[in-house]
Parts: structure tokens; C-alpha cells; sequence
């Protein structure tokens, strides 16, 4: 039900801004700066939300598309008993993403686009280290791949100066495990761990700054 309100939230974006965007003599840079800023919302029962911010740079590689690096960053709580947590805390990651965005217009005011990444997440849990048991081992994240789709906007101020929105989607397939590995990561079978599916909402907005 979501990703369809989605898709359709897309699609009226789309049908509304097609005639502004193709009368305006904006065009998509081909280099930028962005920072953004927003909410994120984990799917995986026993994660909450919180707000996530990144920053990173924009190469245009083509009349239609380009390529974002982004590092961003966000905490969410995450409630006891996930995965065997005996108290509640927090879990923060850290992602380095590489998105290809594929722009609807070339030209014009209000550009469009979707956008595929792929990336490396750097997870971590954080909780009162009064409250954690004496007799357990803290536990830890595994880093994990990161995906994405979704799309966005950008808003043309000036030849220079743009407004940004995104939603995307994000999944991180990881575990948790007792901190001290000593074997290497690629001897852990995945398939024997109980996968955490960490799926994201995430909503943003920034600026552009183009050259």
C-alpha cells in the first residue's frame, strides 16, 4: 500500500511539473556540492525512526543522468529483545552510497529523476553501559552492502542554486553477533545468522550547488 501511495505521489509530480519544466532554460550541472537533511523510518519490528543527514557530490555523465556519491548518517532506537538484546538502545549507520539518477527532462525549472544506488553501510549499536549484563558480550553489527531506488527533485533557483527533495527506499541485510570475531567475515555462513532485513524510508531535503 505504501509503494503504491508512492508511485502515484510520483507520478502526479511528474504530470504536474512536465509543462514548467520543459518551458524554463534550466539544465542539470554538471558538477555539484548537496547537502540534505530529513526522517527515517526502519521497517524491521523493534527499530523506530530518526532523522538522517549526508552530504556528497553530483557528476552529470550523460544529456539524462548522472552519478551521486553521498555519505550520510542516522541513529533510530531499537527496542530490547531484538535479536536477543537484553536492554534497549540505539543503532546508528553510516553508509558511503553511489546512485546513478536518470533525469525525466534535460532542461527546465523543475527536473525530475529516479535513482538505483549501491553502497557500504557501517553499522553500530550504542545502550547504557550500566544497564548491559555483566555476563554478556557486547554485541555488534555486521557491515553490510547497502541498496536503494527512489527518486527526487530539483528545484532550479538560479543557473547555480537548486532545491532538492528525495524518497528512497534502502535495505540492509545484516545480524548481530558477540564483539571479538577473530575468523574472517567471509567464513560466517549468512544463512545461519538471523538476518535483520533493515528497510528504510528515507525522506529528504537539501541544496545544490552547481558549477
Amino acid at each position: 500500500m505504501k509503494t503504491n501511495r508512492l508511485a502515484l505521489a510520483v507520478a502526479a509530480a511528474l504530470f504536474v511539473t512536465a509543462a514548467p519544466a520543459r518551458a524554463d532554460n534550466g539544465v542539470i550541472p554538471r558538477f555539484a556540492f548537496e547537502l540534505d537533511t530529513g526522517a527515517v523510518f526502519v521497517g524491521e519490528p523493534g527499530f523506530g525512526r530518526g532523522w538522517r543527514y549526508g552530504g556528497g557530490v553530483f557528476v552529470r555523465t550523460g544529456p539524462r543522468m548522472g552519478i551521486e556519491v553521498l555519505l550520510e548518517s542516522y541513529e533510530v532506537p531499537v527496542a530490547s529483545g531484538v535479536d536477543g538484546l537484553p536492554v534497549a538502545g540505539r543503532m546508528r549507520m553510516t553508509s558511503l552510497l553511489v546512485n546513478e539518477q536518470l533525469y525525466v527532462f534535460t532542461r527546465g525549472r523543475i527536473l525530475p529523476y529516479a535513482l538505483l544506488g549501491i553502497g557500504l553501510s557501517d553499522l553500530g549499536y550504542r545502550c547504557d553501559p550500566d544497564l548491559w549484563p555483566s555476563d554478556r558480550l557486547p554485541r555488534v553489527f555486521v557491515d553490510r552492502l547497502a541498496l536503494q531506488v527512489g527518486g527526487g527533485v530539483d528545484i532550479r533557483v538560479s543557473s547555480r542554486l537548486a532545491l532538492c527533495g528525495k524518497a528512497r527506499y534502502s535495505l540492509v541485510k545484516t545480524w548481530m553477533e558477540d564483539a571479538g570475531r577473530t575468523d574472517p567475515i567471509r567464513e560466517t555462513d549468512p544463512l545461519a545468522q538471523r538476518m535483520l532485513h533493515l528497510y528504510g524510508l528515507e525522506l529528504g531535503i537539501g541544496i545544490k550547488l552547481g558549477f
